[in-house]
C-alpha cells in the first residue's frame, strides 16, 4: 500500500517517437544500468511524480516507465509459449532507484494491466528479472515453469528469467 505522504504518480501512455525512445532508454539506464528501449509493437507508459517537489505539476522527466505488447484478438487460444500473444505482456517495468519502494511500480503496474484488459481481458505475463519475481508474486502474478538461465544476458540482474501470469479480473 502507498503511503500518504508519498507524492502520486500522474501515468500517461506516450506517442512512439525517437524523443520518448531515449527517455525510456535513459530511464532503464538510470534503474539498472543497462538501454532497454521497447519493441516496436509496445504500448509505452510514463510516470511522473506529481506534486513535483519543487512545487511544478509534474516533473518533464518520469520516474517510472513501462511497456506493454498487447495480446492480439485473433490470437484466441491459450498457449504455453511465452511467445504467444493470447496473452498481454508486460515487456519492461522500470522505476528510477531513488523512487523505488514506494508503491510507484505497483502503481504503474497496476494501471498498465487496467489500460490493458479493459479493451482485451486476457492474462497478463511477464518475464521477470530473479530480484523482481517477489514484488510480481505481491501483484497476484504466478510463476509458470521453471527460472530461466539467461548466458547472453548483459548484467547479472538478467542473467535468470521468470515467466510469470496474472489472471486480471475486469473492474468496473
Amino acid at each position: 500500500m502507498q503511503a500518504s505522504n508519498v507524492p502520486q504518480l500522474i501515468i500517461k501512455e506516450v506517442e512512439r517517437n525517437n524523443r520518448n525512445r531515449r527517455t525510456f532508454v535513459q530511464v532503464s539506464r538510470d534503474t539498472c544500468g543497462e538501454n532497454f528501449s521497447p519493441g516496436e509493437d509496445n504500448r509505452v507508459f510514463f510516470g511522473f511524480q506529481h506534486p513535483h517537489p519543487h512545487g511544478q505539476p509534474h516533473a518533464k522527466q518520469p520516474i517510472a516507465v513501462a511497456s506493454v505488447l498487447p495480446a492480439l484478438p485473433e490470437d484466441s487460444q491459450p498457449s504455453s509459449s511465452s511467445r504467444s500473444r493470447h496473452y498481454h505482456m508486460l515487456t519492461f517495468l522500470f522505476v528510477k532507484r531513488d523512487y523505488q519502494q514506494m508503491g510507484y511500480g505497483r502503481h504503474m503496474t497496476e494501471h498498465v494491466e487496467r489500460v490493458m484488459t479493459s479493451s482485451l481481458p486476457r492474462p497478463v505475463r511477464v518475464q521477470s528479472a530473479a530480484k523482481a519475481v517477489p514484488f510480481f508474486e505481491k501483484l497476484g502474478y504466478t510463476a509458470i515453469g521453471e527460472p530461466i538461465e539467461c548466458v547472453c544476458a548483459g548484467t547479472f540482474l538478467f542473467r535468470t528469467l521468470q515467466n510469470m501470469e496474472k489472471h486480471v479480473t475486469m473492474q468496473y
